[in-house]
């Protein structure tokens, strides 16, 4: 049974995963870290989501249901889920995700072993349309300082701009007052936040986590131009707040590579929009690409005074 102040509090942000929320929780369940909690934040479910986490909740008191009634997405749940917390470590798990069954153990005694504010091991893509698992490459294993971590993690390399491989100290969002913003792409805004404020970051040469994806790494279920739009607009929010922290040119050259992924990315986003878009491919990407430059060039004041919300892609 979970003590009083857990180790880690496990925040799981649930909407319509139907019966892969109970493959998610039985992983959870079954790890062989028992020192946790479970924050289950639904919102606006109607499918029997609710109804399985109600059953964890009632058969094991490390497991809480809560309801959120805001009308924010994966980002406000998340949130909720933080506010509520009690642990040392946060896990933010997916509600059609699994994890390996030592999964917390490993790195809640690599973070307390190396004193990190943040530890990181690979995955598995687990693939609904084959029931495959693919690994992606682990990191190695290692402790990085701040400067070190955040290059490593705008270049996409070892770290990865994902919130659910890592365990995060609690005083990251606390004593920084870091939310988790209500878009899509979201880890790729607060990620780099986090990774700043922490003073030491461990990394895993091990797999522990199964991301669920339908058939393609790439490919999204439902591409629509709000998520095409928040897509481009990580570029611009991540630029800020390293120019608000005054590190912007330490780590321009690192940067660079997101907004490679993203520009060479910006036509097959499009294109997967494209049925719900009003206007042509063509001049969707031109927009985009155009903005992508604007936002690399300009200077600091100009593009705190640039209206991110207005869209490119439509």
């Amino acid at each position: 049974m979970c003590k009083s102040s857990p180790a880690v509090s496990v925040v799981i942000p649930v909407y319509n995963c139907g019966d892969m929320l109970r493959q998610c929780l039985d992983s959870i369940k079954n790890q062989s870290l028992e020192n946790f909690e479970v924050i289950i934040v639904n919102h606006s479910s109607t499918d029997n989501s609710p109804e399985i986490a109600r059953e964890f909740s009632e058969i094991d008191n490390r497991f809480k249901l809560v309801e959120n009634t805001g009308t924010g997405g994966a980002g406000s749940n998340r949130n909720m889920g933080v506010e509520l917390a009690k642990g040392e470590y946060i896990s933010f798990i997916d509600g059609d995700d699994r994890i390996d069954e030592s999964f917390l153990e490993k790195l809640y005694k690599a973070a307390k072993q190396n004193d990190a504010d943040i530890a990181v091991c690979g995955f598995y893509y687990y693939f609904l349309n084959t029931k495959k698992t693919e690994r992606d490459a682990p990191p190695p294993e290692k402790v990085f300082d701040r400067d070190e971590a955040l290059s490593c993690l705008l270049k996409d390399k070892y770290m990865r701009f994902f919130l659910w491989n890592k365990l995060w100290k609690r005083t990251l969002f606390t004593q920084n007052n870091i939310k988790i913003p209500d878009m899509y792409y979201e880890d790729a805004v607060v990620t780099p936040r986090l990774f700043y404020y922490a003073e030491r970051i461990v990394s895993l040469n091990y797999c522990g986590y199964y991301y669920t994806r339908s058939f393609s790494k790439y490919t999204e279920v439902k591409m629509t131009a709000q998520r095409a739009n928040d897509y481009v607009n990580t570029i611009p929010m991540i630029r800020l707040f390293l120019e608000e922290q005054g590190c912007y040119e330490k780590f321009k050259g690192s940067f660079r590579t997101h907004i490679f992924h993203v520009y060479f990315a910006v036509p097959f986003v499009v294109r997967q929009s494209s049925p719900e878009n009003k206007k042509p491919n063509r001049e969707n990407i031109r927009a985009a690409r155009a903005k992508i430059r604007l936002c690399c060039k300009v200077s600091f004041d100009k593009l705190r005074a640039y209206d991110l919300d207005k869209p490119v892609i439509e």
